[in-house]
């Protein structure tokens, strides 16, 4: 069994990306890995093998070499995957993601291809294990939660906020938001809220488990 990372107090909304990673609602961001080198070679030799009789020598040699680039590519991934998440693991106690449909935008064939180079749900799978096994708190807030669209200062609903905007100034408190981290914010807000509402409703049961937390910004 796993000793359980120190306890540091501190919690963290994150918002999952295309172009980038996460944004934390701090205002940190994990920029995607670069792996367009390796998914080169894999093309390369995948074009390669059409090229060869099929189980020949030079067939079988050419596999393995596409294989050894399959492997890069992905120990790569494995590798600053879990750098990342154990390091958010070990900073914050409390950890909140959205809880993405990502089996339904792989539907989507303009987004599909960056799905997989990105990895999201290996990303969310390792923060979920690691969460549990460090005694740590992870939760995901509804995939119908508008993270994006909600002021997170004054709670203003943006509803014509479109797609491809990457920032936008609120008509009614005049802020200007980063969208990402805007929406850290603002996932981190549901979830604490969802986390409060779970507290109590175990207390209405009169579960004897419960803990309470402390908690304080993380901002810098």
């Amino acid at each position: 069994m796993q000793p359980d990372f120190p306890k540091t107090h501190k919690f963290v909304g994150i918002d999952l990306g295309m172009k980038t990673l996460a944004t934390l609602d701090n205002g940190l961001k994990i920029a995607n890995l670069d792996v367009t080198y390796e998914e080169s070679m894999i093309k390369k030799y995948q074009k390669r093998l059409s090229n060869k009789e099929y189980q020949s020598n030079h067939y079988k040699d050419t596999q393995k070499t596409y294989w050894k680039w399959v492997d890069r590519k992905k120990n790569k991934i494995n590798d600053y995957y879990h750098k990342i998440t154990t390091e958010i693991v070990k900073k914050y106690d409390i950890i909140i993601l959205e809880d993405l449909n990502i089996k339904g935008m792989f539907q989507n064939p303009h987004s599909s291809r960056k799905l997989q180079r990105i990895g999201w749900k290996k990303f969310v799978e390792m923060l979920k294990y690691k969460a549990r096994i460090y005694g740590k708190t992870f939760r995901q807030v509804s995939r119908w939660y508008p993270s994006s669209k909600n002021c997170s200062n004054c709670g203003y609903y943006n509803k014509d906020l479109k797609l491809e905007q990457t920032q936008w100034k609120c008509p009614q408190c005049q802020k200007t938001h980063d969208r990402d981290i805007n929406a850290g914010k603002n996932i981190l807000k549901q979830g604490l809220i969802d986390l409060i509402d779970e507290t109590m409703n175990l207390w209405d049961r009169g579960d004897s488990t419960v803990i309470l937390l402390s908690w304080k910004s993380t901002s810098p």
